[in-house]
């Protein structure tokens, strides 16, 4: 009976070993880059392409990581670096407004970058237009409209 316990304890680690070994890799597969770089480093970049009358107030952060106050002059961009955290649970928002020439204010929220939803390289690029807010999709190899802004 002993030997047949010490044998069912040996199959355990070794399950338990095999099991975490995947468990790591898929979790850290969340996190390569298209070179195939484990846990890279991400730069993501919002840009001011609105018009030369107009500023944004942007404001990012995540739940470690208070970006702070910016103010964006047109073609003016702030970015940020950060490495997902290994859980993949890596998250920023941001909050921006600006106000048209009539004193319009156009104030908008989105999810800068999620690591199980975000699809981008090293480098995530949002662009601020007249009509709306754009991500640059990696996969097409051009900006999309994600969000109109909300002036209601």
């Amino acid at each position: 009976m002993e030997q047949y316990c010490y044998m069912g304890n040996k199959r355990l680690a070794f399950a338990s070993a095999v099991f975490l070994l995947i468990l790591v890799a898929e979790i850290e597969c969340r996190n390569v880059d298209p070179n195939g770089l484990i846990n890279i480093k991400r730069h993501v970049h919002v840009q001011n392409d609105i018009s030369p009358a107009a500023k944004i107030n942007l404001h990012c952060k995540s739940k470690d990581d208070d970006l702070g106050p910016q103010v964006l002059a047109y073609q003016q961009e702030f970015t940020w670096k950060f490495r997902g955290n290994i859980f993949a649970t890596t998250l920023f928002w941001c909050n921006m407004d600006w106000t048209d020439p009539k004193g319009v204010v156009f104030p908008q929220s989105f999810v800068a970058y999620e690591s199980k939803v975000t699809r981008c390289g090293k480098d995530c690029l949002w662009s601020a237009r007249p009509d709306g807010l754009y991500f640059h999709d990696d996969d097409i190899g051009d900006f999309v409209l994600k969000f109109i802004w909300d002036n209601s």
